[in-house]
């Protein structure tokens, strides 16, 4: 897939091919072609692949005189950088790695520029290294990929953010808010997805294609401000970028499905294929104890769910020891409970504060823009911890121990601290006395990389262990190919339904639709929608779009709802226990569901597994057409989940091009499963 043809490294698959360039002026990319259409993507073939500001000197990887439309100054043709080789590599499932290197020897620093290709994908993913090879560096202004691509011409190509649903201006930043950013030709009816996987608001766009740069991708500049100081010998090894080019309607299921899949291949193995969690923190917040836990437990696990997590409330703020007034026999009665039930224990605990300790270690604290302790929120006591201290080796310890003690499966880590989704603390921390970061300016990247180290040194340990670092961790409240890259499950959202005349399940659905148009929704952890006898299945449902997270007094649950329930719930377990879910087809593409508008999604499997779920809100009509794509080549018999009535067989061409379904009488939502009947049939 990868061939070198003089000065030009071609990456290419039967998809998709992007040749680079070694000359004279330095490194470039000069073609990306989508072989299906045989079309040419790229505009500006003399454009830099990369810039840095290495110890305050800008670096482009190319480098040709012109004038800048910006400041209307004539750019330099001086090049810092001297070509130092190239090797090819084997990567994961038959994927094959570039690493072109690039010395500057004014900053005795080595540059390794790579790119990945995919057999099957037409696409490719790129990073880069910095190696210091003598004395100080100081990296900052770092983009890792530069392109001037698109369809056709840039006055023809829309571009989307929000992971495609929203429209863009022709010209635009996005710091931190977005992680993918699409563009489509709609009159060639094909684009792309250009993607970055930085972490929370370190993560920065530049699109503006009147610019030679034109679509641009790397580190903040500003308010989160990236920056990296190594010293001799040491390395530090980029987020990665991804570039994936499509043929189609810009909201096609099957084509958001592959792109999912690329991203999925580069992010941790999740050691649970799915099933419904249950959480303790709504409607009973901190008002936890023993005897209500080991009653909600036993309920969860008769309804079928699979994870049961006890959230805040447990413990004292005396080094976080356990409540003995709400649990005198501990939390092992509880987790040993959850355990003979056939459940998995969860367990909530922060990392972001002092809260469980509130003023002890404060050495860890993390400090403002004045120097004084960052506070959580609004204000009060607690106080943040700056995960690149000690606090870090901490979390390692404290973590591991409450692993065996109660033999923890699934580990809720919470708390802002790096940045708040909120908006109410500063960013990073401004100590100069922390053992893993410099100053303010590098706290925020190696604030990120520490709960890296501690979620690695966690499953080192305990390989099958599941850990989610919420988006109040990741100080975002959208979620990202950065914060799935480090959580195998991932809570993203404090969505509920305990207040129906502030939100619905409806609005709800929205959200998720546009949070998992493009993510793996199987690790994405959607909301704390409650089941405590009010729509409880339309809230049951809604959570099935992701990951399904539940909250909710199950004790109010009615015994009709609990069968219904039960029954719905134990379909979604005989999908699941053969394999995930990876597949998402929303009904209605990218609209926004109104009360009067039905709505409806599938999640199946690639071998043709999957749940359908429907919801009338308030349409008056008496059926619906539901197509899905993608379903290999079968017959598929269709189930409803409640009744366990069959009501119909449908071939994958059929399913295609669109079924009718019919609302039941009395009923606002309908739940049906699928499985094929010969996968080897030919239609």
């Amino acid at each position: 897939m990868i061939k070198i043809k003089n000065n030009q490294y071609v990456l290419e698959n039967k998809l998709f091919a992007r040749e680079i360039t070694v000359d004279a002026n330095g490194l470039h990319t000069s073609s990306v072609i989508n072989k299906i259409k045989n079309r040419e993507y790229v505009k500006r073939p003399d454009t830099a692949e990369f810039q840095v500001s290495l110890n305050g000197d800008v670096i482009y990887s190319y480098n040709k005189a012109e004038y800048h439309v910006l400041d209307g100054n004539l750019t330099t043709t001086d090049s810092l950088l001297v070509f130092d080789g190239h090797s090819i590599t084997a990567g994961a499932a038959g994927n094959e790695i570039l690493e072109l290197r690039f010395k500057s020897k004014k900053h005795q620093t080595l540059i390794h520029v790579f790119y990945e290709i995919y057999p099957d994908m037409p696409a490719c993913s790129k990073w880069l290294q910095f190696d210091s090879l003598g004395g100080d560096l100081h990296i900052s202004k770092l983009f890792f990929e530069v392109l001037n691509t698109c369809p056709g011409e840039f006055v023809d190509v829309e571009f989307f953010r929000s992971h495609g649903t929203v429209p863009s201006k022709p010209m635009f930043a996005a710091c931190g808010d977005d992680d993918i950013i699409q563009g489509h030709n709609m009159e060639l009816n094909e684009g792309f997805f250009v993607a970055n996987a930085a972490p929370g608001a370190l993560r920065y766009f530049m699109v503006y294609p009147v610019w030679p740069s034109g679509i641009s991708c790397g580190y903040g500049m500003s308010g989160a401000d990236f920056n990296i100081y190594l010293k001799s010998g040491e390395s530090f090894i980029t987020d990665k970028s991804y570039l994936f080019l499509y043929n189609g309607d810009k909201t096609d299921p099957e084509i958001r499905n592959r792109f999912r899949e690329m991203i999925r291949r580069d992010l941790p193995p999740c050691p649970d294929n799915g099933g419904v969690m249950y959480c303790t923190w709504l409607p009973f917040l901190k008002n936890i104890n023993e005897t209500l836990l080991l009653e909600l437990a036993d309920r969860a696990a008769a309804l079928g769910f699979k994870y049961f997590v006890v959230d805040d409330g447990w413990f004292t703020d005396n080094n976080w020891e356990v409540d003995k007034i709400k649990f005198p026999n501990g939390l092992e009665i509880i987790s040993e409970r959850i355990r003979k039930n056939g459940m998995k224990f969860g367990l909530w605990f922060n990392i972001g504060t002092d809260y469980g300790s509130v003023g002890s270690n404060q050495e860890r604290f993390a400090l403002d823009y004045h120097g004084l302790p960052k506070k959580f929120g609004f204000g009060g006591e607690i106080t943040c911890r700056c995960l690149a201290s000690s606090h870090r080796d901490f979390l390692v310890k404290k973590l591991l121990a409450l692993t065996e003690q109660y033999k923890v499966d699934y580990f809720k880590l919470d708390f802002s601290s790096i940045s708040s989704p909120y908006g109410m603390t500063p960013y990073g921390c401004s100590s100069t006395a922390h053992t893993y970061h410099r100053d303010a300016s590098d706290s925020m990247i190696r604030q990120y990389e520490s709960m890296m180290y501690v979620r690695n040194k966690l499953k080192n340990a305990h390989d099958k262990l599941v850990i989610d670092f919420s988006f109040e961790t990741f100080g975002a409240d959208i979620p990202s190919i950065g914060a799935l890259k480090f959580s195998e499950l991932h809570h993203v959202s404090n969505m509920n339904t305990t207040e129906p005349e502030i939100v619905d399940a409806r609005k709800i659905r929205n959200t998720l639709y546009n949070f998992c148009a493009l993510l793996p929704v199987e690790r994405i952890l959607g909301s704390l929608i409650c089941l405590q006898n009010v729509n409880d299945i339309e809230h049951l449902l809604t959570t099935f779009i992701a990951a399904p997270l539940l909250a909710g007094d199950l004790r109010k649950i009615t015994d009709e709802n609990c069968a219904h329930i039960k029954s719905i719930v134990s379909v979604l377990n005989s999908l699941t226990n053969l394999g995930p879910l990876t597949e998402f087809c929303k009904f209605r593409g990218d609209m926004y569901i109104s009360k009067q508008d039905w709505d409806g999604f599938a999640r199946y499997s690639r071998d043709g597994r999957g749940i359908v779920c429907l919801f009338k809100n308030n349409s008056h009509a008496g059926h619906e057409v539901v197509t899905i794509p993608q379903l290999p080549k079968a017959t598929y018999c269709f189930v409803d989940a409640v009744s366990k009535k069959e009501i119909g067989k449908w071939t994958a061409k059929e399913l295609c091009k669109g079924i009718e379904t019919k609302w039941l009488r009395n009923s606002h939502y309908r739940v049906l499963s699928f499985s094929g009947l010969n996968n080897k049939k030919e239609e």
